[in-house]
């Protein structure tokens, strides 16, 4: 990939953002170019459970997958009014079942500078799958979820109950088409996405192991782009209405015994 053609993209696409844009397309575009290391690709959403860019889909891993990772998300993307990170661990022990634990780093405003990131909000996903989509018959797969079911402490604005389902279709010689719509349930303090939300994800035919995605999550329109590397690493860099930067990465296991 020549170095020139990265540069003038992150001229003339990026210009505004700061440092971070250009080191994300630097690397995105680097990964894509090694074509012969790709598999297909497996979206992660930004809180760590299986989605689009900032929904929930009703897909989920293989049984006994592992997947861990880390995200840089832009301000105003969930919750927070400025730039986070976090970082998640997800299992799928059961085919229809998924359990998510992530950690968002923030900023502490109590007794440091409000620029100091020097505090944890800690959260658990619980998913359940009752209907599975089949190939070649009308019904979608169907999840249950529940964002931060229980909070002793913290500041829970992942919290809420939601339903979602998907279906995917199959688009002969051009590629792989998903849709996703759900209902969001807003509990306690929940603040991340209240109401009627939706997505599509599309796959190339020839070239599944790139994912693009655009969902609408309550809030704000997002897009995305996942690719998978070396079939277990997943990189996702995305935009929150065409102006805030997202990305981040995660690696994926399953158990084979």
């Amino acid at each position: 990939m020549p170095a020139s053609l990265i540069m003038m993209v992150e001229r003339n696409l990026f210009r505004n953002h700061k440092w971070v844009v250009p080191c994300v397309i630097r690397y995105f575009v680097a990964i894509i170019a090694l074509c012969s290391c790709l598999c297909t690709a497996n979206a992660q959403m930004l809180i760590g459970t299986k989605g689009l860019v900032n929904v929930p889909t009703a897909d989920m891993c293989p049984k006994k997958t592992f997947v861990g990772g880390a995200n840089y998300i832009g301000e105003n993307v969930v919750y927070y009014d400025y730039p986070v990170f976090n970082y998640y661990i997800s299992f799928t022990p059961l085919t229809f079942a998924e359990l998510t634990f992530r950690s968002t780093i923030i900023k502490e405003k109590f007794d440091r500078p409000s620029d100091s990131y020097c505090e944890q909000d800690r959260s658990f996903t619980v998913r359940v799958r009752p209907l599975t989509e089949k190939e070649g018959m009308w019904w979608p797969s169907i999840v249950v979820g529940s964002n931060d079911f229980y909070s002793h402490m913290g500041h829970s604005y992942y919290a809420a109950l939601y339903g979602v389902a998907t279906k995917h279709f199959n688009m002969a010689s051009i590629g792989k088409l998903g849709t996703t719509v759900g209902y969001s349930h807003l509990t306690g303090k929940g603040n991340i996405y209240g109401g009627a939300f939706g997505g599509l994800s599309f796959q190339p035919s020839g070239f599944d192991a790139l994912e693009v995605m655009a969902d609408y999550d309550t809030k704000g329109v997002n897009i995305g782009a996942c690719v998978n590397v070396f079939r277990h690493w997943n990189f996702l860099v995305c935009m929150r209405e065409f102006k805030r930067i997202s990305a981040g990465f995660a690696y994926q296991y399953t158990i084979k015994y």
